[in-house]
């Protein structure tokens, strides 16, 4: 199954790559390789992640990796890695 990233998805997951890099390059690496590696993960099982409480879709689903929530869409042929949220940050209660 083809995993697509939303550019919003990439930016966050970069800017938070950056935050990490400025106490720590080699813990930013590690960090970034290890989101790509749990989101390579959905391949196999795409639904293995939590409908995502707040929109109510169940195509809408998240998986966790430290200390972000990472939201994806579920369609037939692809994963869409719709964006990344802290967990400490308010989530939007709609789409």
């Amino acid at each position: 199954m083809k995993i697509v990233w939303s550019p919003l998805a990439r930016h966050r997951a970069e800017a938070a790559a950056a935050f990490i890099a400025a106490d720590s390059p080699g813990a930013s690496i590690a960090w970034y390789q290890g989101l790509i590696e749990r989101i390579e993960l959905l391949r196999g099982a795409p639904e293995q992640g939590r409908v995502v409480a707040e929109w109510y879709e169940d195509s809408v689903r998240e998986i966790l990796y430290a200390p972000y929530r990472v939201i994806y869409d579920l369609f037939e042929d692809r994963i869409e890695i719709i964006t990344l949220a802290h967990f400490r940050e308010r989530f939007p209660e709609q789409r």
